[in-house]
């Protein structure tokens, strides 16, 4: 009788480890993970820096409208202070957050820096850099793309 009890204990046991094992796991509840958040780059222009007119050159800054590789085009024009200006600098800061820069060594009339821009809007920003080291933000405006 005792070998019948022990049989039907382990019996019963193994029935309720089956019955256990039988029911289908809960579902993991994935948790979500935070999105990172990306501030849009500041296309807000600045106002330009006053030069001293002795000091004073200028520059033109146009985009192209080819779609495919949207360049923009800083030209050197001369200027009062042509002479004394040791180089150019451009920074583009783009619509996506990237940034490119370019530098025009000792400009010369009609020497010029090509960018990549984006075909949508792009801050463009131009520093002259003068012999005495001094430096003037002579250019930062925000340009739209065209085609």
């Amino acid at each position: 009788m005792n070998l019948q009890a022990v049989f039907l204990a382990f019996f019963l046991c193994g029935l309720v480890l089956l019955a256990g094992c039988t029911q289908q796991e809960a579902a993991a509840m994935p948790t979500p993970s935070p999105t990172p958040t990306v501030m849009p780059p500041d296309l807000s222009p600045v106002p330009t820096d006053t030069v001293p007119p002795e000091y004073r050159v200028h520059v033109t800054v146009t985009r192209n409208t080819y779609s495919f590789n949207p360049l923009v085009r800083v030209e050197f024009r001369g200027g009062r202070g042509m002479g004394l200006v040791s180089s150019l600098d451009a920074e583009i800061i783009r619509m996506d957050g990237t940034v490119g820069t370019a530098r025009l060594e000792e400009p010369a009339i009609g020497g010029y820096m090509e960018l990549p821009g984006t075909t949508g809007r792009d801050r463009v920003i131009v520093t002259a850099t003068m012999m005495n080291g001094e430096r003037y933000r002579i250019f930062d405006q925000v340009l739209e793309f065209r085609a």
